[in-house]
């Protein structure tokens, strides 16, 4: 046991799997107050290897209504405290998020620093790093507490959630554009919530997306576009390569290969398509269409919880891996994007307005909007739900959420969003697993 605690009839103790503990717990409790504590192992596939790190779940009945906390630290046990306050009291000591199943819990932010700028994330779990729930200045692991609350409310245990970040590009041409990429199972969705002034003084930036219809057509076949294509991303990975390694050696490349660089990724990017984007805009990406946000282009992107890419391109040196997989990816990628959805109107009451804006298989995605003091009373769904504030602020539980504040909505949970009487109006969006 990794506790100094001595088992009464109110205190039980256990070794094992978390939720089957529980469940034989609870269906076999008569008593109104109680507590439960279960030491398991908890595996960390992210971490690229199964290791184990020893956890101890806290279950806490009180009226009838279940709270959850998990740890990793030695709880010490003081007889004189009841069972709730006991929990209270290793909540509080351990700072550990307070769980009520039926409760939204807020999801904490965590900043990942990428060569193009930075990324925000909300509910990734890799090597990279992990996020958190979070409850004023408690924070838990997300895979921690997905392994130890009952009826799945925040997703299957051990199954990561739909990915949730914002991608932060530098406002610099070049350094600020990201890696141009595929997917061959990962679907990805964007929100744009800022386009910088500085980087696209009307307001309108750029993705690049696909490929230039009327270069397509200039090729005898898609066979021969792909060769023309690939030998200009062959002939830019060269240049590419050399600045960087001149760079690495501590010299400075000369201004004639800086040209040439110029040129060659000039050349290269003319076969590639940009597509424009206004503030609000929303882009599906689908597995195999190459893809690269620009510089200064701010968005919220949901995505497939699975980390592969295939690098077809990228203007920089790449620092997560010692390669590029062009031959690979123009040989699998999609020429053009196929032909993207309309947003679906939801039926809503007067003030909201629903709009589903994605619909992949594997997850869908709604944009809420509601005038100043609007209340809307969300159904209970089968599975969690992410929601991320776009604008304004958002009343929920008692608490409230302003712009790019993301919070989990557990499974089953139903209740009412209020749109604050303090900003004009209030826009959000809100995912789900199609599982």
């Amino acid at each position: 046991m990794k506790h100094r605690v001595v088992a009464t009839s109110a205190l039980s103790m256990e070794s094992g799997e978390p939720l089957a503990c529980y469940g034989r717990w609870r269906d076999a409790l008569q008593l109104d107050e109680a507590l439960l504590l279960v030491d398991f192992s908890l595996g960390t596939p992210w971490l690229g290897q199964m290791q184990q790190i020893s956890l101890t779940a806290i279950y806490v009945v009180c009226d009838n209504r279940v709270r959850v906390a998990v740890t990793d630290q030695l709880l010490v046990a003081d007889t004189s405290l009841s069972p709730q306050a006991q929990y209270q009291d290793w909540v509080s000591a351990h700072q550990l998020v307070d769980a009520d199943p039926q409760a939204p819990v807020r999801l904490a932010t965590q900043t990942i620093d990428k060569p193009w700028g930075q990324e925000i994330w909300y509910t990734g779990v890799e090597r990279r790093g992990v996020c958190n729930f979070v409850a004023g200045k408690a924070v838990t692991p997300i895979p921690w507490l997905q392994a130890v609350l009952p009826d799945a409310v925040a997703g299957e245990p051990g199954l990561p959630l739909v990915l949730l970040k914002i991608l932060d590009p530098s406002p610099q041409p070049v350094l600020g554009d990201l890696y141009f990429e595929l997917h061959e199972a990962k679907r990805e969705a964007y929100v744009v919530t800022g386009i910088n002034r500085q980087a696209w003084p009307d307001g309108i930036g750029y993705i690049r997306y696909g490929f230039d219809p009327l270069q397509i057509a200039s090729c005898p076949s898609p066979e021969a576009f792909r060769e023309e294509y690939l030998n200009a991303v062959t002939a830019y990975e060269r240049q590419r390569r050399l600045l960087d390694t001149l760079t690495a050696e501590g010299k400075t490349p000369s201004s004639v290969q800086l040209a040439t660089e110029r040129q060659l990724r000039e050349y290269m990017d003319s076969y590639t398509a940009m597509r424009p984007l206004q503030k609000g805009d929303v882009v599906q990406v689908p597995v195999l269409l190459p893809h690269a946000l620009q510089h200064g282009v701010r968005v919220i992107e949901f995505q497939t919880p699975t980390y592969e890419r295939k690098i077809v391109s990228f203007a920089q040196k790449v620092l997560t891996q010692d390669h590029w997989d062009s031959q690979e990816a123009v040989a699998s990628m999609l020429l053009e994007p196929p032909g993207e959805p309309a947003p679906v109107h939801r039926p809503s009451p007067e003030g909201i307005t629903i709009e589903q804006i994605v619909d992949f298989p594997d997850f869908e995605v709604e944009r809420v909007t509601m005038v100043r003091g609007a209340r809307w009373l969300a159904e209970a769904s089968t599975t969690y739900r992410l929601l991320i504030v776009l604008e304004g602020e958002l009343t929920l539980a008692g608490f409230a959420y302003a712009a790019e504040q993301a919070v989990l909505l557990p499974r089953q949970w139903q209740g009412e969003l209020l749109a604050s009487q303090a900003a004009p109006s209030l826009a959000f969006l809100l995912a789900r697993p199609n599982c």
